[in-house]
């Protein structure tokens, strides 16, 4: 009988402190760093909480910035762990606090969720003292005016970098469009100026354009030949006063070989046409002094047919 007994109050023990146990898994301390300030300075509230290493809590928001009526929350500190071994974890956040009126403040418990259920902490006192100040004895001085601040170049170095920036952007978009413009003016000058020459002036400077970009030697074959019917054709045009540019060569060989005045021409104008036909239609290649070939007797069909223009001068009569 004894034996039951003693391990009766055995049992019992254990349970009271399984118990006890298993109320403590998770405890919350609050402490203040002081408990007596000055109105306007600022202490450490610190939150510290314990318990197993599975534990879940979700630290206190405190609305609107103040930890009780009369106390404000500066700051809010990162969370710290300060023990996590042997199944157990030790966690710390501390609060910049202040207040601006002066008091005895009570600081409740402050409540702190675990997964489904909530711990609270100790309650705390903060006494907040004020500056006496005795109106009878504080001398009194003049509101004083507001003082211009000092001029500092550094300041206004942002506005003064904008200032130039935009300055000199502008004189570039000014620059690029007067150098446009002059360009254009002076491409439609030069073009003018061609047009008025006489057409085998004007078909020769072509073709020295022509000679000196050597097209053939980079590849070019096509454009070369294109560029050069293209001359022999606005020539004829202004020579002959045909629209030589929408003919076909057929079209101009045929009526170049009616004339008998130009039988010593024509076969030199025949083998540019064709040759240019069968390359820009036909792709085909020609041989390398074909392209000095057609070039030369380009120059041979224009100075055998131009027209030089003879200028009269009425000689004074004494």
């Amino acid at each position: 009988m004894r034996r039951i007994n003693i391990h009766t109050i055995l049992l019992f023990c254990l349970s009271c402190l399984g118990g006890q146990q298993l109320r403590a898994q998770a405890n919350l301390t609050a402490t203040l760093d002081s408990t007596q300030m000055w109105i306007g300075h600022q202490s450490l509230l610190h939150l510290e909480v314990s318990g197993p290493d599975d534990l879940s809590v979700q630290w206190p928001e405190f609305p609107g910035d103040s930890l009780i009526t009369g106390i404000e929350i500066l700051r809010r500190g990162p969370v710290d762990t300060l023990e996590h071994s042997s199944g157990t974890i030790h966690m710390k956040r501390s609060y910049v606090v202040t207040s601006f009126d002066s008091g005895l403040y009570y600081i409740p418990p402050i409540y702190m969720a675990t997964g489904t259920d909530s711990i609270a902490s100790n309650s705390l006192a903060l006494k907040i003292h004020t500056f006496e100040v005795d109106p009878n004895q504080a001398e009194l001085f003049d509101i004083k005016p507001v003082v211009k601040p000092r001029f500092v170049l550094a300041d206004y170095a942002n506005y003064i970098a904008l200032f130039f920036g935009v300055y000199a952007l502008a004189l570039l978009l000014i620059w690029l469009f007067l150098k446009r413009k002059y360009r254009v003016r002076k491409a439609d000058l030069l073009a003018e100026q061609i047009a008025q020459l006489p057409a085998h002036v004007w078909a020769s400077f072509e073709l020295d354009r022509l000679k000196a970009d050597q097209l053939w030697r980079e590849g070019m074959v096509k454009a070369y030949y294109s560029r050069l019917s293209d001359i022999l054709r606005g020539y004829m045009e202004r020579r002959y006063h045909i629209n030589a540019l929408e003919m076909t060569s057929s079209e101009i060989l045929t009526l170049f070989a009616r004339d008998r005045n130009m039988q010593s021409v024509y076969q030199n104008l025949k083998q540019i046409l064709q040759l240019s036909d069968l390359v820009k239609f036909a792709k085909f290649v020609p041989l390398e002094n074909e392209h000095e070939l057609s070039l030369m007797n380009a120059y041979l069909f224009i100075n055998q047919t131009k027209v030089e223009e003879v200028e009269t001068k009425e000689e004074d009569t004494k």
